[in-house]
């Protein structure tokens, strides 16, 4: 194969909107030098910004976790969790009465979960 029929070949595949798009800015791609640029930068931001930043963070954390003990938010989403898994212990139960086979809602819950995981992974490539 020449060189111009595997240029060819690789133009006619079929790529992803990732891949045209690094082809499309590789093309324009410039290195600019840094100098220390960036370590200049990254000393000259204030550090008592990102301290008070990370203390109103915690502050509203502790209080968020102390309103959920004060209220006894713990006990509401045991409460919630219970309920939940209640009803879908109930509707499996159910399943058998309707004419519907255990075995179809097993497997369609598994195909539909194949489907979400391979879309998941196919979301990180």
């Amino acid at each position: 194969m020449t060189p111009k029929e595997k240029q060819m070949q690789k133009d006619n595949e079929i790529k992803t909107d990732d891949e045209l798009l690094m082809q499309f800015f590789d093309a324009a791609r410039q290195d600019i030098p840094d100098n220390g640029f960036t370590r200049q930068v990254m000393r000259s931001l204030p550090r008592r910004a990102q301290r008070m930043n990370r203390i109103w963070t915690l502050t509203c954390v502790a209080i968020g976790a102390a309103i959920l003990l004060l209220f006894d938010g713990l006990g509401e989403l045991r409460e919630v969790a219970g309920k939940v898994v209640g009803d879908v212990l109930g509707y499996f139960s159910l399943i058998g009465s309707t004419g519907i086979a255990p075995s179809v809602v097993l497997g369609s819950a598994a195909v539909l979960g194949l489907v979400w995981l391979y879309n998941v992974l196919s979301i990180q490539r």
